[in-house]
């Protein structure tokens, strides 16, 4: 990894605020996947202010590196950027949703490689709010929760073109990025391989703007706080937001982050509570026309959808190593779905 600079906050805060910085205490809460760089815990005193400023800076310091999981990440640090400036401003005005709000953005990951600073996201830091850090296993209303976030958050780009800067395709293991992963997928998962392109064509959706939305694209338990008692949430790292299905959120977030146990007595009803908050959200922010688009999105294709979600992502799995809270229940559900996975593509 590069050699470390160290950053005048200071300096780097003033223009971003409305009144003089007195101080600025920094402490390096942890390093970012892989050696990318680090997150820090800053405590800002204004002039003329009793109570400091809580603020989370980003350092994003890639190393010097190349093949396609280092453009993978780089590229995801560059659609960080590009959400927090040109998208969360508008996102938290319009819904109010539990998410940094930015202060500033700086620099470029690009720029660290030409001997430049790097990229820095200060944002403000979500913990006096949302103090409770998710569960290793999210309960059945905890998970419902989220659902909530997720339904609002799908719904303010539901059927819309997606922000520039933004994923093409949201999440961290579509398959165009993974083709190392689908090499070493096992001979159990022989069926699952025979298909993976085509469901990988499916999920893109031949480029219809029909049911597609913006995901969150990483919406585990890590990436998840909740109010002191658990009733609201917010979400942070908004690497992999972008283009897709919306229940590719849902599918990640119960395979990851929800007991397989739960998932065996409640998914049909965290299905259901999905659809009737998207549907509620959808005519709550877009009138008419999101009254309409909800009447589209039935709960039979909402769920022909979560399958499809579903199996790519156990795809992924098979060939990266299983993991999650609710994977026993992902992948009794993949092979399940497998001897009817051509009448799944065809709705």
């Amino acid at each position: 990894m590069p050699a470390t600079k160290v950053v005048d906050w200071a300096t780097t805060l003033q223009p971003h605020l409305p009144v003089p910085i007195v101080s600025v205490k920094a402490r390096q809460l942890q390093s970012l996947w892989a050696g990318y760089g680090s997150v820090s815990a800053l405590t800002v005193q204004l002039q003329g202010q009793s109570r400091a400023e809580q603020l989370i800076a980003k350092e994003v310091r890639p190393p010097r590196d190349s093949g396609v999981g280092h453009e993978r990440k780089v590229k995801s640090y560059e659609v960080e950027a590009a959400f927090y400036s040109a998208v969360a401003p508008g996102l938290l005005e319009a819904t109010g949703l539990g998410l940094p709000r930015p202060v500033a953005v700086e620099g470029g990951v690009r720029g660290q490689v030409a001997g430049q600073p790097g990229l820095t996201l200060v944002l403000s830091d979500l913990r006096p709010e949302f103090p409770q850090g998710a569960p290793g296993s999210l309960d059945l209303q905890q998970a419902r929760v989220v659902l909530d976030w997720l339904a609002a958050y799908h719904a303010r780009f539901w059927e819309r073109p997606t922000p520039e800067g933004l994923q093409p395709q949201g999440t961290y293991w579509y398959l165009d990025t993974r083709r190392e992963e689908y090499g070493r997928m096992g001979r159990q998962w022989a069926d699952l391989k025979a298909v993976a392109e085509k469901l990988d064509e499916r999920l893109k959706a031949g480029g219809s703007q029909e049911f597609m939305t913006v995901v969150h694209g990483d919406t585990k338990g890590e990436n998840i706080l909740f109010s002191e008692d658990y009733s609201r949430c917010a979400l942070y790292d908004f690497q992999y937001t972008g283009r897709s299905y919306g229940v590719r959120d849902v599918a990640y977030l119960l395979t990851s982050s929800v007991d397989s146990s739960d998932l065996e007595r409640g998914y049909e009803g965290l299905m259901d509570h999905y659809h009737k908050q998207l549907s509620s959200q959808l005519s709550r922010q877009h009138g008419a026309s999101g009254s309409a688009a909800a009447a589209r999105y039935t709960p039979a294709v909402m769920r022909a959808h979560m399958d499809l979600a579903l199996l790519d992502y156990v795809r992924f799995m098979a060939g990266w190593g299983m993991w999650g809270s609710g994977c026993e229940w992902a992948v009794a559900r993949a092979r399940a779905l497998l001897p009817r996975v051509g009448e799944l593509l065809r709705k």
